[in-house]
């Protein structure tokens, strides 16, 4: 049996308590002061993360746009501003305003204004965003109901109106459109397009004869489908012996000239007579037909069809 063990023995009860408290108060103190600096230095270090991140996010920029997170915000935004727009004069009435306007010439210009709005490519320039055909179509249908209002137009739709137009305002205010009339020997000159083919067409009046490059129309085109196709304006307006036509044509192939001459000479028609326009336009000889053929893309076999995948 240990000292220690036989010292216990001999002191009473008291006594050896009163000691073991006195040697064990001092270090129970230290822990106790030890936990205490520790739990208080990692106090102020969480506070001090916390303030550093509620600096972060108070300086932190913010997106002006609720549209910011899309993936075109400036062209949803567009959209939203030109709708609530519209919602804004959508009961606009102008005659009240009309009688305080003093140039009267400059209110029957406004009123018969016709607003042309620029293709995809200077929109995009425009905006500074780029624009697929649907999203063009899209912001010109509500430019479009924007021009529907009535007219005179308030100030703040003709700001938004005017950068979109095509033409400048300096030539819209001068009111000169060129309008094709017959030469001095009496020819109408159109130029007609299709795919890959141009046509110059001259249309005088005449017998009903048809020259291209210098070949008759049946020595130019062999297939009766393209022949008909050419000479689809002056059968519809019922005018084919009473017109001669000289064309120049080139690029393409046969269906794609001869669609291009078609158009040439419905234009051709309607400097000689505009009352026919609505003959030709139903039967699609003044509409140019926008449709190419479709561009190979790298990587693939043709425009669309891809090679042939085999996993293993």
């Amino acid at each position: 049996m240990s000292n220690l063990l036989k010292f216990a023995r001999i002191l009473p009860a008291n006594t050896l308590m009163g000691l073991v408290s006195r040697q064990m108060v001092p270090s129970m103190m230290n822990v106790s002061a030890r936990r205490f600096a520790s739990n208080y230095h990692q106090h102020q270090h969480q506070q001090h993360q916390q303030q550093q991140q509620n600096d972060i996010l108070q300086y932190r920029e913010k997106p002006e746009s609720l549209s910011y997170f899309t993936g075109n915000f400036k062209y949803n935004d567009l959209l939203i501003e030109l709708d609530a727009l519209y919602k804004k004069f959508e009961d606009w009435k102008p005659t009240d305003h009309i009688q305080q306007v003093d140039d009267s010439e400059h209110v029957a210009h406004n009123n018969d204004k016709v607003y042309s709005w620029k293709l995809r490519d200077k929109m995009s320039e425009l905006l500074s965003i780029p624009l697929t055909t649907s999203q063009w179509r899209k912001i010109t249908a509500h430019l479009n109901t924007l021009a529907s209002l009535p007219r005179p137009l308030p100030a703040s739709v003709e700001s938004i109106l005017e950068p979109y137009q095509r033409f400048d305002a300096s030539n819209q205010s001068s009111g000169q459109v060129k309008s094709r009339t017959l030469d001095d020997m009496g020819r109408a000159y159109a130029v007609g397009r299709r795919k890959e083919s141009s046509a110059r067409c001259y249309l005088v009046e005449g017998e009903g004869k048809v020259l291209v490059n210098g070949l008759s129309l049946d020595q130019y085109f062999q297939r009766s489908v393209d022949r008909n196709e050419v000479t689809l304006p002056l059968d519809v307006t019922e005018l084919k012996e009473k017109y001669n036509a000289w064309i120049l044509v080139k690029g393409g192939g046969s269906t794609g000239q001869a669609q291009a001459i078609k158009l040439g000479l419905g234009k051709a028609l309607l400097i000689h007579n505009n009352e026919l326009k609505p003959a030709l336009r139903k039967a699609g000889c003044i509409t140019r037909d926008p449709r190419v053929v479709e561009r190979k893309k790298e990587g693939q076999r043709k425009a669309r069809a891809k090679y042939t995948w085999v996993k293993r």
